[in-house]
């Protein structure tokens, strides 16, 4: 049985999503998982999603383009459903600023360096207890 029922990846990198998926998988980490290249793609699914579909992680990059992680985190708060979820920041940047303003966000649970990891996912599931 999965740890979590539904998770979303959000990130530009094709090769991140598809290898963070495979893993999530193996580890038995979530029952769905929804992969989106683009934070647009993530603000129109869930003005229509039941409350039911609303991912309790959020694996969220920061750097993209069209939409940056720090744009849809703040469109997720003008949403109200940004206290539902549990989001981590997933990024290869170690920029001080980035590190900063993910630690001073009250929605953002952690922030970690690419790649997705068992050991990492482990973490996150014991937090979760």
């Amino acid at each position: 049985m999965a740890i979590f029922k539904n998770i979303f990846i959000i990130d530009d990198d094709e090769l991140f999503l598809i290898v963070s998926k495979e893993i999530i998988q193996d580890e038995g980490f979530a029952e769905h998982i929804h992969n989106f290249e683009d934070g647009r793609e993530v603000l129109e699914y869930l003005k229509s999603a039941n409350r039911e579909d609303i991912p309790e992680i959020l694996f969220l990059d920061i750097n993209m383009p069209m939409m940056d992680g720090w744009e849809l985190m703040d469109a997720l708060q003008e949403l109200s459903i940004v206290d539902k979820m549990r989001i981590y920041i997933t990024s290869s940047s170690i920029n001080p600023v980035d590190l900063d303003k993910a630690d001073k966000n009250p929605y953002i649970k952690g922030f970690i360096s690419k790649p997705i990891s068992p050991d990492k996912l482990k973490k996150i599931a014991s937090d979760k207890k």
